[in-house]
């Protein structure tokens, strides 16, 4: 497993923050549409409603894809609702998490996993 260090972490971000502007954009663009669809559904056939749920599941798989992104740097998101993300580090020598969440600038936050320290803030 790959350990970042702080700077190595923070160095990384542009590139998470792409994916994730890039699933808030479809996650909005999805409650628009699926919005729609709802006002639309009564009124659809077959064919039409087929169309639109494979629209659906396309979004779905963009979504699955921009995550797959995220998580392959060896990431972790902190929980299945949070979008703060864990990144295995080292910070003086000692095993740890680095946390960020997308709207902040740069990593603030390191959890030991040894527990010799409690959560430490990196940045005033």
């Amino acid at each position: 497993m790959k350990r970042y260090t702080l700077e190595e972490a923070n160095q990384l971000l542009p590139v998470l923050s792409k994916e994730f502007d890039s699933l808030h954009n479809l996650q909005r663009e999805f409650d628009l549409w699926y919005e729609s669809y709802q006002q639309v559904e009564p009124q659809l056939n077959a064919e039409e409603k087929a169309s639109w749920e494979k629209r659906i599941q396309f979004m779905e798989l963009e979504a699955e894809m921009f995550i797959s992104n995220i998580l392959s740097h060896g990431v972790w998101f902190e929980d299945a609702f949070s979008s703060t993300l864990h990144f295995p580090a080292i910070l003086n020598g000692e095993k740890g998490v680095f946390k960020w969440h997308p709207e902040e600038p740069v990593i603030t936050v390191y959890e030991s996993i040894e527990e010799k320290m409690d959560s430490l803030h990196l940045v005033n």
